[in-house]
């Protein structure tokens, strides 16, 4: 059998497009098991204390779908690392920490854009920007608490 040019070409851009597109979800099962081992361990290490819950918001992650959740919590670590660039470097890592698993273990078409710094409201003063970081970093263990349940599942 002789293949021609154009079938040899076709499978082949069939081939490139297989390896670079092949991962196409997150691997959820190393991202939670990351988060339990060591993000889990910096957030119980910081002093998380403030009139953060006073505040009561919308369900930062309302969908009972892993994708939807996780690219909340994507959302959300966007949104802190554009407020912060070494203020609240005990707050950060944690957060650093996350973005990283997540980027390592998913596909980028299958999150979300990138939020855009300059799209996030910056906040003034440094009490009230620990209390805002407080606060997200709360939401941000109820959602990872939600994927992990939504995981089991």
């Amino acid at each position: 059998m002789c293949l021609t040019g154009s079938l040899l070409r076709s499978v082949l851009v069939v081939l490139i497009l297989a390896n670079c597109c092949g991962k196409r979800r997150c691997n959820y099962q190393e991202i939670l098991d990351s988060y339990r081992e060591v993000i889990f361990v910096e957030l119980q290490n910081l002093n998380l204390t403030g009139s953060a819950t006073a505040f009561k918001a919308r369900d930062p992650c309302p969908s009972g779908k892993e994708r939807r959740i996780l690219v909340s919590i994507y959302g959300m670590t966007q949104q802190i690392l554009c407020q912060r660039r070494g203020k609240q470097p005990d707050l950060e890592k944690p957060v650093e920490s996350m973005e990283r698993l997540i980027i390592q273990n998913c596909s980028p078409v299958y999150m979300a854009k990138k939020t855009s710094c300059s799209a996030v409201r910056k906040i003034q003063g440094k009490k009230r920007k620990r209390l805002r970081l407080i606060r997200v970093i709360k939401l941000l263990i109820t959602c990872w608490e939600k994927l992990q349940s939504v995981h089991v599942l």
